[in-house]
């Protein structure tokens, strides 16, 4: 066999992959000090699992992921990247550009699901002190960018990585692109969507 659907690979790598890299972040951080672990870890900890679990639990119903409680798109990249930022001690700031705001729109979930992973990459792989995220929306366009000031990569090496990965084809399917640049000050990455999703038949730029 040649492994799990793409799909259900891709919801279990933003689900359950991705908040147990949270949970080793918290146990790091954690062991990384004197005394017994604190209460509050354990239960931070234990909000972690119920989530994932219910998670778990929609997707084998065959259930599609729930959009984030957040009421749109910038809201719910700050609620990321404030936890993120306290996990972590990464200073994480998030501009939002974009009007009207209050409501998810279009392609806010592609958004940011890829938003999302690139923080996450650069928690795991940058050793930055800082990141930036800017959400703004130009016409139709919704862009999204995220800069850290961490340790650079080769860029070809993203078509490895499987959550880059799908997020190219997310972004493509959708009419849109990501692009990354990196270098040995820092990395960005860039998302450019059409505000809504392109309709079937009509040409993608």
């Amino acid at each position: 066999m040649s492994g799990a659907p793409p799909l259900v690979a891709q919801q279990l790598h933003d689900g359950v992959l991705q908040a147990l890299a949270i949970a080793r972040l918290h146990l790091d951080r954690a062991l990384a000090q004197d005394g017994p672990l604190p209460r509050e870890l354990g239960m931070n900890l234990q909000l972690l699992m119920d989530r994932e679990i219910a998670g778990l639990r929609r997707l084998i119903n065959g259930s599609p992921p729930p959009t984030p409680p957040e009421p749109d798109l910038p809201r719910a990249l700050a609620a990321i990247a404030e936890e993120l930022q306290s996990v972590t001690g990464i200073r994480i700031l998030v501009e939002d550009r974009t009007e009207p705001p209050g409501r998810w729109t279009g392609n806010d979930p592609i958004a940011y699901r890829a938003v999302r992973e690139a923080l996450h990459n650069t928690i795991k792989h940058s050793d930055a002190e800082h990141a930036w995220v800017t959400v703004a929306a130009r016409e139709d366009l919704l862009v999204c960018t995220v800069h850290d000031d961490g340790r650079g990569f080769d860029p070809a090496t993203v078509r490895s990585h499987f959550g880059l990965t799908s997020v190219y084809a997310q972004a493509r399917e959708a009419g849109g692109h990501l692009a990354v640049q990196s270098c040995r000050t820092g990395t960005s990455v860039t998302l450019v969507l059409p505000r809504n999703p392109v309709l079937e038949g009509k040409d993608q730029q």
